[in-house]
């Protein structure tokens, strides 16, 4: 069962690591644009920076559960090259937990922030008056994707699947 479901959250993780490269890929031409725009136009973007800004974080929060199941995080790994396996497998059972914990924290924190965002009606304080409740929303997707990841890892390494 577990398998089935941490098979599910692999698509899902994908999916949202896709969603994450279109974003950039349109961040990084949209602001290409507003360069030449505003150096050989001398007419930048009223919005491209702010859009940008907030598109930064679902680049960030929808690709970091994805780059986790693939191990792409940053790792300190001198020290494991020196255990044999089970040590490691108890190694990564205890950083997966402690990181379950902070991503059930970080999950706790944004909900928090993103509803009382959507209770309080908070807008950027910009012309485009853009809806926080949107923006922070992928703070809270990806905590809960990364919180489901990590809760995967463990129980996988606990069972010794991985």
């Amino acid at each position: 069962m577990l398998s089935s479901f941490y098979n599910k959250l692999i698509k899902v993780n994908k999916l949202c690591a896709t969603i994450s490269c279109i974003i950039l890929l349109f961040v990084t031409f949209s602001i290409f644009v507003d360069v030449i725009l505003r150096y050989f136009f001398g007419s930048p973007s009223t919005w491209i920076t702010e859009v940008s800004t907030y598109l930064f974080l679902y680049i960030i929060f929808f690709g970091t559960s994805y780059a986790l199941q693939e191990g792409l995080h940053v790792r300190v790994t001198f020290l494991l090259d020196r255990f044999n396996t089970r040590k490691i497998r108890v190694l990564n059972l205890i950083t997966s937990i402690f990181a379950s914990i902070f991503a059930l924290v970080l999950l706790w924190q944004t909900s928090v922030m993103t509803w009382t965002a959507f209770k309080e009606n908070w807008t950027s304080p910009t012309m485009l008056s853009v809806p926080y409740a949107w923006v922070y929303a992928a703070m809270v997707v990806g905590s809960f994707l990364l919180l489901l990841t990590f809760l995967c890892n463990a129980l996988l390494s606990f069972k010794g699947k991985s």
